[in-house]
C-alpha cells in the first residue's frame, strides 16, 4: 500500500496549534490509514464544509509527521465534496454566468457542455504566476471573456469550478500531493477539478496540459506522468480556531490556527515511502 509521510518544512512556533486536512476516499483512492507522531492531536471538520481535519500541536523537542495510508480503487465521493462552501474563488459572478450560458448552453448534452467548459478554460489561460490570485480582490469569480492570462493550477481550476456551478453542473476543487514519475518527494502540492455530469469523465487536469505542452486536454488523472493523492477539497475553507474562525484560501499541508503565524500556510514535505513500513 502506498504510504506518504507529510512534514514540517519550515521552523513554527512552538506554541502554534496546526491544522492539516484529513485525505478523503475518491473513485481512486482509499484511505486506510492516518497515523500521527510528535503531535497531540484531535478531530474536527471545517465549518463550512464537510471536510476532516487533523487539530495538531508539536510536542517539546520532538519532530512531527503525519502517515497517511492509501489503497486502491476507491469508493464514490462523498455528497458533500460538490455542496459549495460560499467561497469567492467558487461562486461564479452574474457576469461569468451569463458568459458560460452562452458557452455551453442548457439545451445541450451534459457531456458536450463540460466539453465546451473545458475547451474555454483552456482557451482563456497560459501557465504562469499572476501578480494577484484569480478572485482574491474579489467577491465572485469574474468572466474571462476574451484573451489569454496567466494563471497557475489553483487559478485555473478555481476559475474552472466556478464555471461549471454557473452552468448548474457539480464540480469540486480538489488540492493534494503531486510526485512526478521518479520522484519520492513533494512540494507543495497541486489542484485539479472533479466533475459530475451525465455521461461525462470526472477528473479534469487543465493546468498540467498547459503547464506541459500536452495539447487538447483530455480527461485523464495524471496527464504528465507520476503518482498523486487527494487531500482537500475546495477553496476559501473555514476552520475554528482558538481566536475565532479562519479563511484559509486553501488548505493544503500544514496550516497555523493560532499564535503569531495564525493563519499562514506552512511548507509541508511530502514523501512517498513503499512499500508500507
Amino acid at each position: 500500500m502506498p504510504v506518504v509521510k507529510l512534514s514540517l518544512d519550515q521552523a513554527v512556533d512552538a506554541s502554534a496549534e496546526l491544522v492539516l486536512p484529513v485525505p478523503i476516499d475518491t473513485p481512486e483512492q482509499r484511505v486506510c490509514g492516518v497515523d500521527v507522531s510528535g503531535f497531540d492531536v484531535s478531530h474536527g471538520r471545517a465549518l463550512n464544509c464537510g471536510q476532516p481535519v487533523l487539530r495538531l500541536r508539536l510536542r517539546a523537542g520532538v519532530s512531527g509527521e503525519v502517515r497517511l495510508v492509501f489503497d486502491e480503487p476507491g469508493t464514490a465521493f462523498p455528497g458533500w465534496v460538490f455542496v459549495p462552501g460560499g467561497g469567492q474563488h467558487e461562486t461564479p459572478s452574474a457576469e461569468l454566468a451569463r458568459l458560460i450560458e452562452g458557452v455551453a448552453p442548457f439545451d445541450l448534452p451534459p457531456s458536450e457542455r463540460v466539453e465546451r467548459i473545458i475547451r474555454h478554460i483552456q482557451e482563456r489561460f497560459t501557465y504562469g504566476v499572476r501578480d494577484v490570485g484569480l478572485a482574491d480582490d474579489l467577491d465572485a469569480m469574474p468572466p474571462l471573456a476574451c484573451g489569454v492570462h496567466k494563471g497557475t493550477c489553483v487559478d485555473t481550476h478555481s476559475y474552472g469550478v466556478a464555471a461549471f456551478r454557473a452552468a448548474d453542473i457539480s464540480a469540486a476543487y480538489i488540492s493534494g500531493l503531486y510526485f512526478e514519475e521518479g520522484t519520492r518527494v513533494s512540494r507543495p502540492g497541486h489542484c485539479w477539478m472533479a466533475v459530475m455530469a451525465e455521461g461525462a469523465p470526472h477528473h479534469w487536469d487543465v493546468s498540467h496540459f498547459l503547464k506541459y505542452g500536452l495539447g487538447p486536454t483530455r480527461s485523464v488523472l495524471n496527464p504528465q506522468p507520476g503518482v498523486r493523492f487527494a487531500m482537500a477539497v475546495g477553496r476559501d475553507t473555514v476552520v475554528e480556531g482558538e481566536d475565532g474562525p479562519i479563511k484559509f484560501s486553501r488548505l493544503s499541508g500544514f496550516n497555523v490556527l493560532s499564535g503569531p503565524q495564525r493563519g499562514q500556510h506552512l511548507m509541508t514535505r511530502a514523501e512517498r515511502l513503499e512499500p508500507a513500513p
